[in-house]
């Protein structure tokens, strides 16, 4: 009996020595603590140009703070054309872009973890610009086919804003499809994607053409440079109608890293897209500002490129495909990329679901 005391108290007193220590490491009913998640995200974008237009408007209307997002700068970096924005992500010097779907699949080819993770913009809106001396030489204006059009830029120097970008798939593609090769029968010229020096290499002679985004077209006509010559959005190549263009891009490290603040980014995008559709007097102040142009220029630049505003960034299968083979056809990827291997369709879903 007395040797059954001993070992029950001893017993009690090693239980009580191991709650202790339990208590003593942190241990408790209620688990270990979560570490904080990480809102923060180092976004960039290429221009301050309309494609890139919601992405103002979440920074505007304070959507990022809503969502618990914090934006490291604070005032988004413009890189100056999309092969800078694309390498900065690729370094991880940013960890989100705002650019051109072209610069998600340029990246693709050396990068499988690539991902598109949101629609900015749904048609290319990018346009051609020359001056009216040109057209007159040409005997041609902005209504003359398509393919007279292309042929007439056989022999000229044509502006893009870096090699392998969106500006310089566009020549190439317009190129192929008349048979011609953009390589020997026109010469690309780097000028950049700042709208103002495009149209001032345009106006002074450098060149004969330009490929400029909106509204450097309008800008153009207005300022009495010269006129949008060839447009997608206007419907000048049937071929490109829809063709997604604006899109939200990071490696799949980063939504594995920071799931949340991915997320909440895409919502804040998602606020900005609806806050457009549904305040086009509001929309037009803040568009003027982003552009810093006149009214004029801004209502109709708008009115050309409302429609291509997305609903939602939800990205569409036939947006998707029509810009996969205008890429395949102007040389930058050898092959399409399948819908599912590019775009974080559960990323999209679980964002817009939480908002």
């Amino acid at each position: 009996m007395q040797f059954s005391i001993r070992r029950t108290w001893s017993l009690l007193v090693c239980l009580l020595f191991v709650g202790l220590s339990i208590v003593g490491c942190g241990g408790s009913s209620s688990g270990p603590t979560s570490p904080a998640v990480n809102m923060t995200l180092k976004v960039g974008t290429i221009v301050d140009a309309i494609p890139f237009f919601p992405l103002y408007v979440a920074e505007q209307e304070n959507y990022f703070k809503t969502q618990g997002l914090t934006l490291d700068p604070p005032t988004l970096p413009l890189l100056g054309s999309g092969a800078k924005l694309a390498t900065a992500v690729e370094a991880g010097s940013l960890e989100v872009g705002v650019g051109a779907l072209t610069d998600a699949f340029t990246m693709s080819r050396v990068d499988s973890y690539i991902r598109v993770a949101g629609a900015v913009t749904n048609d290319f809106l990018l346009d051609i610009v020359v001056t009216r001396q040109f057209e007159q030489q040409a005997h041609l204006t902005a209504a003359s086919p398509l393919a007279d059009k292309v042929k007439a830029l056989v022999g000229k120097k044509v502006g893009i804003s870096s090699p392998n970008s969106a500006t310089d798939a566009l020549v190439t593609y317009l190129f192929r499809q008349q048979g011609l090769d953009a390589q020997k029968d026109v010469t690309k010229v780097s000028v950049g994607a700042a709208t103002a020096a495009d149209l001032a290499a345009l106006q002074s002679g450098r060149i004969d053409a330009v490929v400029v985004g909106a509204p450097g077209g309008v800008q153009a006509e207005l300022q009495g440079i010269g006129d949008t010559f060839i447009s997608p959005v206007r419907g000048d190549i049937p071929s490109m109608q829809g063709q997604l263009f604006g899109v939200i891009y990071l490696k799949q490290s980063v939504i594995d890293a920071k799931p949340k603040a991915v997320q909440a980014f895409v919502r804040a995008i998602a606020q900005a897209e609806t806050f457009i559709q549904n305040n086009p007097d509001q929309v037009i102040v803040l568009l003027q500002k982003y552009l810093k142009l006149d009214q004029k220029t801004v209502s109709a630049a708008w009115s050309a490129a409302k429609p291509s505003m997305p609903l939602t960034p939800q990205i569409s299968q036939q947006g998707y495909e029509t810009a996969n083979q205008f890429h395949v056809k102007a040389g930058l990827m050898a092959v399409s990329l399948a819908y599912n291997d590019l775009v974080a369709t559960d990323t999209i879903n679980k964002a817009l679901i939480g908002s």
